[in-house]
Order: C-alpha cells, then sequence, then structure tokens
C-alpha cells in the first residue's frame, strides 16, 4: 500500500506503508508545529513553511540522487562492493528513513533554538573540561530514533525484507557510537555533505515559500550527473561528472545568495535575537527555572516544546521584554553593519558603539558568521578516470573558502 503527498518541489512524494506509519506518530506530526525559517516570516510572510515538509521533501531528493548514482554506477558498486538488487534495494530504503527523520529532533523555531541547548556533561564524546560546546540537534534526532522509533524501524512487516536496525539509519546521521563501513561513508554523503539532499532541498523550499531566487538552481541537472569517483586512498565518493561541473557551483553560489540576501537578513537575525531571549524567559517558567531545554535522556519533557507551546507562553506575556516585542513587531533597529568581511573601519566603528551604549542593556553586537565552502570537503569533479576538487575549477568557489562575519549593531528603538 503505498501514499501520495503533494509536494511545492517534487510535485508527488510517494511513501509507502512503513514511512506513513512514521510520519503519522505523534512525534514526527510534532515538525508540522516547528517553522523552517524561525520568524522570517516577520520579514517574507510567506516563510511559513516547516520541518514537516522539508523532511519529506528530503528523503524525496535523497532518493532521488541515490536512484541516479545507482543508475550511472551499477557495475562499479557491485565490483568494488558486491552490491546486488538486494543491497540496492535494502541501501535505498535505509537512506530514505534517515533522510526523513533526519531533523526530527529540531528544537522551536529551528536553529534559532539551539543557543538554548543544555551544555554537555563530563564524559560526553565532545566535551572539552572548561569548554561551552552545548548539545546539538543531531543528537537529540539520534536518540529519539532509537528511543522511539526503534519499533517502527525493526518490527515494522516491510523490515522482514531488508533486516535493517536503527542502528543503519543513525549511522547516516552521524551517531558517534556506529562503527560505519565505506559503503554507509558513501550514502552519508547523500544526508550531509557539501551537496547533500537536505541542502539541496532547503534551498528550492525556502526560496519557493519566500518568493526569492536567490536559491533556485538546475535540479534536474544536479540530479542526472551525480556519479562516483575514487579518493586518494581508493574508496568510492560522491561526485559530480566533469562535463557537469558547472551546476556544482552554481549550487555554491545559491547558497550563498540565500545565506548573504535572506538567512543573514537584518530583521531576520535580530528576530533570532528577540525569540532566543524570550523562550529563554518561558523555559525558566516552566522548567523551575532552567533557561534551557531538556537533555537527550528527558525526551517526553523536551518534545513537549514546540512553536504551539512558545507561542502560548509569548500570549500570556510569559517571554519577558522581548516576548513582547515580538507580539508588537517593534525589533531592535540596526544602527550599523560591517561588510561581509569586516574592514579596519568597522571593527573601529563596532567598539565605538560598544562604548556608546555600554550603560544600556537595550542593545545587541550580533555576528553572522558562516563558511560559504570548506575545502576539507572539497565537491569532487570527475571525469576520464580522474578527479579533481570544485575549488580548483572554479575560482569563484575557492575565493568563498573564507570565512565571513558580519557584524551588526542594534539599539532599542526607544533610544535609537
Amino acid at each position: 500500500m503505498t501514499k501520495k503527498i503533494r509536494d511545492v518541489v517534487y510535485g508527488f512524494v510517494i511513501l509507502d506503508e512503513q514511512e506513513c506509519a512514521i510520519i503519522d506518530h505523534p512525534v514526527f506530526q510534532r515538525l508540522r508545529r516547528i517553522r523552517q525559517l524561525s520568524l522570517t516570516d516577520m520579514v517574507y510572510p510567506g516563510a511559513t513553511h516547516t520541518r514537516f515538509e522539508h523532511s519529506i521533501g528530503v528523503m524525496q531528493m535523497a532518493t532521488d540522487m541515490f536512484d541516479c548514482i545507482i543508475n550511472n554506477n551499477k557495475r562499479i558498486l557491485e565490483k568494488e562492493y558486491s552490491l546486488d538488487e538486494t543491497g540496492i534495494k535494502r541501501a535505498r530504503k535505509v537512506i530514505r528513513l534517515a533522510a526523513l527523520l533526519h531533523d526530527i529532533g529540531h528544537a522551536p523555531f529551528s536553529h534559532s533554538g539551539e543557543d538554548l541547548m543544555p551544555l554537555l556533561p563530563p564524559g560526553h564524546i565532545r566535551y572539552v573540561e572548561n569548554g561551552n560546546k552545548k548539545y546539538e540537534h543531531e543528537e537529540y534526532s539520534i536518540a529519539i530514533i532509537k528511543n522511539i522509533f526503534q519499533n517502527l524501524i525493526e518490527k515494522h512487516r516491510i523490515n522482514n525484507n531488508f533486516h535493517i536496525s536503527v542502528e543503519d539509519v543513525t549511522a547516516l546521521l552521524g551517531d558517534p557510537s556506529v562503527k560505519v563501513d565505506a559503503l554507509s561513508l558513501l550514502w552519508k554523503e547523500l544526508i550531509s555533505g557539501q551537496i547533500d539532499a537536505d541542502r539541496a532541498d532547503y534551498l528550492l523550499r525556502d526560496s519557493i515559500h519566500l518568493g526569492v531566487n536567490y536559491g533556485l538552481y538546475d535540479r534536474n541537472r544536479l540530479i542526472n550527473c551525480l556519479t562516483l569517483g575514487h579518493s586518494e586512498t581508493g574508496d568510492l565518493i560522491l561526485a559530480i561528472e566533469e562535463k557537469s561541473w558547472h551546476i556544482a557551483e552554481s549550487l555554491v553560489l545559491a547558497r550563498y545568495q540565500m545565506f548573504s540576501q535572506v538567512y543573514f537578513h537584518k530583521v531576520r537575525r535580530i528576530y533570532d535575537y528577540h525569540i532566543q531571549m524570550a523562550v529563554k524567559e518561558i523555559l525558566k517558567y516552566k522548567r523551575d527555572g532552567k533557561g534551557v531545554y531538556p537533555t537527550p535522556d528527558e525526551l517526553d519533557e523536551y518534545l513537549s516544546f514546540d512553536d504551539w507551546e512558545i507561542y502560548s507562553g509569548l500570549k500570556q506575556h510569559l517571554g519577558g521584554a522581548h516576548g513582547d516585542i515580538i507580539l508588537e513587531r517593534k525589533h531592535f533597529k540596526c544602527i550599523f553593519q560591517s561588510q561581509l568581511i569586516p574592514t579596519d573601519a568597522d571593527e573601529k566603528e563596532i567598539e565605538k558603539l560598544k562604548e556608546q551604549y555600554k550603560d544600556t542593556p537595550n542593545y545587541l553586537d550580533d555576528k553572522a558568521s558562516t563558511l560559504w565552502y570548506k575545502l576539507d570537503k572539497d565537491i569532487i569533479i570527475y571525469g576520464n578516470k580522474h578527479t579533481q576538487p570544485l575549488s580548483e575549477k572554479s575560482a569563484i568557489v575557492k575565493a568563498m573558502s573564507e570565512k565571513t562575519v558580519q557584524k551588526r549593531f542594534y539599539v532599542a528603538r526607544e533610544i535609537s
């Protein structure tokens, strides 16, 4: 039994019985109540789409990518990994499940809630003494899949054909407790990499909902030029066909434009700050003074929080001054912003403003930072049995490997 879901990017997404059961689970339905782009609708009114539709979209994008890779490389996969038709069907299913559940652990208002994750305890694999590292939403996703979706993954009758374990799924999401083989590392690139299904979906989906063209690229070209090459160690790696390397460049440029024009938008950024501060107050009220989310060991309590729960707190004026700012849309005003790579003059102006407003709490010194392109995860271009990093093919991409830190200074309206 299959079902179809109409989607703004793919037209229709076809789901099997197991995938329908996962989507119908209350924990997955929670994603309907978590906005993909937090309060971006304060700037772009159409930005009301959710992690729910994005998760289904990533599953479809990952499937399309996988199918193309198999069609173009079936012989080499059979030769090097003995991947037969049964193995192909099983790998395809694991990838679909990992893609579908990759965002299941997001906090309310998506990435803007990540600063309110609790600190890592001593003994955690990423713990650093005297450090301030926090849990990440991926760790919640892995915990939720293992503790809540294990039966739906392992004991559903469809799995009689595949014998997939829950660890097979979490391995593709970076589960540190699972040893990953070379083939799983290859498929992991479809979920988290420079040309992964997550990025490929959100760029298109966000552009469509916001009504902008910044994140658009040729999806069909991208999917159909995916292939496999060999790394220096001899392992198979995800690559782009040499004749189509410009599509890889266009994907990187699309991401750059979306960040610089949308995700780093000055009003969008200040609402990330306001919602973070408001949620902190709401959490203090609801969690006996703890202004952070529960840990992955407290999943029932953690999963009780979604955007609706926070909106309820805002309407009850539990979010303090920042909550009222959101309700009234009277955000702090940006009185200065630097270049994407701050100049010395920019740095001096920021320091001057910090000194000027140091006696008032109603300001924000904001730093919007990202790395447009990671050279250590270079997209590989493959042709004539030869691999070449995209950064060597594209001068534009190579120039985007420098980390940007756009700085802004905001003050409350009454003192601006």
